[in-house]
């Protein structure tokens, strides 16, 4: 008997079992790899939702003071109209000039805020607002937001670029170029800004303001202070700081005598309340303001009339003359502190990610089509070139059909027969143009033929409004409908449902249409 004796090769049978053991380790580790990269999405998301929100929060205060500095400084206006030792009341009348209209009755400024005059970016507004009143009828206020990147890709008279810059780059054209005075071209850029936006939101914007903060706080320490009985401890610990970061603001319940900058804050902080709660310390400023100045008869003062003087001159600029100034502060006190509908235009359109939210009508293109530049433009789909269809139909239903908003209905989507997904698609375009959906499901009920709409109680404008936009006829609830499904309004969507943008229905509520 023979042996044939064969080395062993060891070392590819050791390869083998260490690459098996490798795919074994992976094999068990994808989860935990795949769920991390969930864990990484999502803290992603979270992190740039709340980055935006916390711009959000900071640009509605803002645009809240734009508001509070403008009544403010309309009233020293009329107390200081009102002083007939200066000899001025023969130039012009104490009375406010009635402000123009349109033909909803609506009167729509565009309100601007900038930071002080030595800030390193002057004469850029990074606060922009259009703001709609309606002092007879809702006596409501409107605010839509535009945020400070938007750009314009074309103007009829001020080319193209960022909104925040318009003013700055006009009013140097104006100066530079054309030869105008500082103080015309100031206006006439103004003018110009309203009127490009008017053009771009299809609404009549009749009056430009311009606001430098610190006007409110100079005015209330030419004053002296102001002494405010503040009715319940304010502990705000996200009050917005000049570096854009946040700071504490805190204040106790009692009598407090405030100065411009501590009255600011009162007036400003939003946190401890509502949203909106803080509308009440601002009414509560406003006539503290002109209770103050009657007492302590400061505007009999030369020394500080000529102070109230200055900060207005250099502070504020606006195309409305003071007569049409004291007209808009005599109008704010007309207007409900609780009709009060505040919109912003945003990227939150859920094109990228899960987040949307009201006034998701813009996107941020590549940088490298703007040199490097972070801009928002108008999402156009599907139309190209970029257009602002879907931001004026947005603006129509706001401002010309505030009783949508102010009504604030909880609407159920249903589908009973149309086509998969299309109830979520209806529901998630109502959420972007800022209706409050609750609920999106299938309906539990007999599949219908036509579509329909359905209210809680009889008769409801508001429901009928919102079937005439969709074109769907308002019809008695299924008996087969259970009441979890149903809220203030219902939209049950049939065999025949077709989805159709929103952009394409705003026409079916414009009987009157509006300049």
């Amino acid at each position: 008997m023979s042996f044939t004796v064969r080395k062993i090769n060891d070392k590819p049978r050791g390869k083998k079992m260490w690459l098996t053991r490798v795919a074994a380790i992976l094999t068990i580790a994808q989860p935990l790899f795949h769920a991390a990269a969930r864990l990484k999405t999502h803290h992603d998301v979270e992190k740039k939702k709340r980055v935006r929100i916390s711009i959000l929060k900071r640009s509605l205060l803002i645009m809240i003071a734009v508001l509070i500095s403008l009544m403010l400084l309309a009233s020293i206006g009329k107390a200081m109209m009102s002083v007939r030792n200066l000899g001025i009341t023969n130039i012009i009348s104490i009375a406010g000039a009635d402000l123009p209209k349109d033909n909803n009755g609506y009167t729509n400024f565009l309100l601007m805020g900038q930071g002080h005059a030595d800030h390193d970016g002057k004469n850029l507004t990074d606060t922009i607002m259009v703001a709609s009143v309606d002092p007879k009828g809702t006596k409501s206020t409107v605010l839509l937001s535009l945020p400070r990147d938007l750009h314009l890709l074309n103007t009829e008279r001020m080319g193209k670029g960022k909104l925040n810059t318009m003013y700055r780059d006009f009013r140097s054209y104006l100066i530079y170029q054309k030869g105008l005075e500082p103080e015309v071209a100031s206006i006439d850029a103004l003018q110009e800004i309203a009127n490009e936006l008017s053009r771009k939101l299809g609404i009549n914007i009749h009056h430009t303001v311009k606001v430098d903060f610190i006007a409110f706080t100079r005015a209330v320490d030419t004053l002296g202070g102001i002494d405010i009985d503040v009715p319940y401890d304010i502990n705000d610990q996200e009050y917005p700081n000049e570096t854009f970061g946040y700071e504490p603001f805190v204040i106790k319940a009692g009598p407090r005598h405030l100065d411009g900058e501590t009255a600011l804050k009162y007036a400003r902080s939003r946190h401890t309340t509502s949203d909106f709660g803080r509308s009440a310390r601002q009414q509560q400023v406003l006539g503290t303001m002109a209770h103050t100045a009657k007492e302590t008869g400061v505007l009999k003062d030369p020394a500080a009339i000529t102070s109230f003087m200055k900060i207005m001159s250099e502070n504020v600029e606006t195309t409305m003359t003071l007569r049409e100034l004291i007209g808009a502060a005599e109008i704010a006190q007309k207007l409900d502190r609780d009709s009060i509908v505040a919109m912003q235009l945003n990227d939150r359109n859920a094109l990228y990610d899960y987040i949307i939210e009201p006034g998701g009508f813009l996107y941020t293109p590549p940088r490298s089509l703007f040199k490097g530049a972070s801009v928002l433009l108008p999402v156009s789909i599907p139309e190209f070139p970029v257009t602002w269809r879907q931001p004026k139909a947005f603006a129509e239903l706001i401002f010309r059909n505030r009783e949508l908003y102010l009504d604030r209905p909880v609407i159920s989507i249903l589908n009973a027969g149309g086509p998969p997904g299309t109830a979520r698609k209806l529901g998630t375009e109502l959420k972007r143009y800022g209706f409050t959906v609750s609920t999106i499901e299938n309906a539990e009920t007999e599949k219908i033929d036509a579509s329909m709409i359905i209210g809680a109680v009889e008769p409801d404008e508001i429901v009928k409004k919102v079937g005439k936009m969709l074109g769907m006829p308002l019809k008695p609830s299924p008996s087969d409908l259970p009441a979890s499904q149903k809220e203030r309004i219902t939209i049950i969507l049939g065999r025949d449902y077709r989805y159709t943008p929103l952009q394409n229905l705003i026409k079916n509520l414009l009987s009157n249409p509006t300049p």
